[in-house]
């Protein structure tokens, strides 16, 4: 399959990445540090800002800033400010990666880590309710229980408006911290729904960034989770017709997708029921649902590294063999904190789940293995969750001619590249890049050094930017036990 790169250049002009002044002073107002996992000495510190963004008056919170500088300490370049996904996951969370010295992104680049609010040490959302996991069984636990998202929305009440955690407030708060730290322009650089973080920066305050790279993104116009089960059954295509044509695959697995439909029907009916001994040697047993099956399989989806591991978990559980598939959990307890549910809720609830009309349910759910059970979980939640405001533009396409990247993979889930090609056409100055093997990520691949380096090629000069390296970017053998 050879790599797509879409060209949208209708106006050939491309802002400068770099200035004659000196670097910020605004590192001044931060500290020397050395966090947890940090590879190399950084700058941490946080900024005030007014929680309610539309009065600017009552309860501050804190944002949490890591400032990871240059190893040319001469550079004048703009910094990349780094916009995760989610919506709930802390740029910090990157400081391992970004901080090592050998980094492609800080050798002439300042790189920022700003835990948006309601994320990692901003005033985080999480909730033990729905976050916390007691033993294997509360793996397999419906996705929003109604009782669990009340006591997180009361426990998260008493320390934040829940209402002002919106992506427009995100983006308030990173230019506020633009503007306190010095820099003339940043460089947006975001994943899944960072890039709406990032296209709604690029609207409000387009004079502040010196370019964007948008990573698997999200349509201005998309409603959370209402594509996830068709998307998600055209990547399971996708992977069966790979299957189909992969020698070893093919051998293993030949009748893979006649077994998935097969399983899924008859999981469908019954629930499966798995017994085990816990360390006090007790006799357990759980009843797994379809909806839990097919939950974990579609984020396994997210990554080549998990897609490839599919058709031999489908095909075990066909034959009776569930733990292949339970061996995916712990079974003690944890308290998975990667993504703040609470923040996750604020986004979805009133930027996504508001728009999504009865009608369009059926039609994007019908003939997919996931059905209405994501939808259903999600409008459960939001209706006992607060629903802040949505500017009237909000969901419009954002038209700009900020020099953008747009990087998609054929196999995703979740952020087709029909999504991206659809966002380039609202933009004068972009190119798109289809990677033929990733999925949301591109995690398992080879040569992956590939990706990063076509970033920063992007971010030093938009106007030159080679693709080659994509067709190197291999996925792993297909995992048969």
């Amino acid at each position: 399959m050879k790599h797509i790169i879409y060209l949208c250049l209708l106006s050939v002009y491309f802002f400068s990445c770099t200035d004659n002044k000196e670097k910020p002073s605004g590192l001044s107002l931060l500290t020397k540090c050395k966090p947890d996992g940090s590879p190399d000495s950084v700058y941490c510190g946080t900024l005030e800002v007014f929680e309610n963004r539309i009065t600017n008056s009552g309860r501050k919170i804190s944002l949490y800033v890591i400032v990871i500088p240059a190893i040319d300490s001469t550079a004048k370049e703009a910094p990349v400010f780094i916009i995760e996904g989610g919506p709930g996951v802390a740029a910090t969370n990157g400081l391992s990666f970004y901080a090592m010295r050998d980094n492609v992104y800080r050798q002439r680049h300042d790189v920022l880590l700003i835990d948006v609010r309601g994320t990692g040490k901003s005033n985080p959302l999480n909730c033990a309710s729905l976050q916390y996991k007691a033993g294997l069984e509360d793996h397999f636990k419906e996705m929003y229980p109604i009782k669990d998202v009340k006591d997180c929305y009361d426990s998260l009440s008493a320390i934040a408006d829940l209402r002002q955690y919106t992506t427009e407030n995100v983006v308030k708060d990173l230019e506020e911290v633009r503007q306190w730290l010095g820099y003339e322009k940043a460089h947006l650089f975001g994943l899944s729904y960072g890039t709406r973080v990032v296209q709604v920066y690029m609207k409000m305050f387009p004079g502040s960034v010196a370019s964007s790279v948008l990573w698997s993104p999200v349509v201005m116009n998309g409603k959370i989770p209402l594509y996830h089960a068709r998307f998600a059954q055209d990547a399971m295509n996708l992977l069966f017709e790979d299957c189909s044509k992969d020698s070893l695959c093919s051998a293993i697995y030949p009748d893979i997708k006649s077994e998935f439909t097969e399983l899924m029907n008859k999981w469908n009916q019954q629930s499966f029921t798995y017994k085990w001994k816990n360390e006090k040697d007790e006799k357990k047993e759980v009843r797994v649902s379809w909806d839990a099956f097919q939950t974990k399989i579609r984020s396994l989806g997210y990554s080549p590294a998990g897609m490839r591991m599919i058709p031999y978990l489908v095909h075990e559980a066909w034959k009776g063999n569930l733990q292949p598939f339970i061996n995916l959990f712990p079974k003690e307890s944890v308290m998975d904190d990667f993504i703040a549910e609470g923040f996750y809720l604020c986004i979805t609830c009133s930027e996504d789940i508001p728009f999504i009309k009865k009608d369009d349910i059926a039609a994007q759910t019908s003939n997919t293995f996931m059905g209405t059970y994501r939808i259903d979980q999600q409008l459960q939640a939001c209706a006992v969750w607060a629903k802040g405001k949505v500017a009237d533009d909000f969901r419009e396409p954002v038209k700009s001619d900020i020099p953008t990247l747009i990087i998609s993979g054929s196999f995703d889930p979740v952020t087709p590249p029909a999504w991206a090609k659809d966002i380039a056409s609202h933009l004068s100055n972009c190119i798109v890049v289809t990677i033929p093997q990733m999925s949301h990520m591109f995690d398992g691949l080879s040569n992956e050094e590939c990706f990063d380096k076509l970033v920063v090629d992007f971010i030093s000069n938009p106007a030159k930017i080679n693709a080659d390296c994509i067709e190197q970017m291999k996925p792993p053998p297909y995992k048969i036990r």
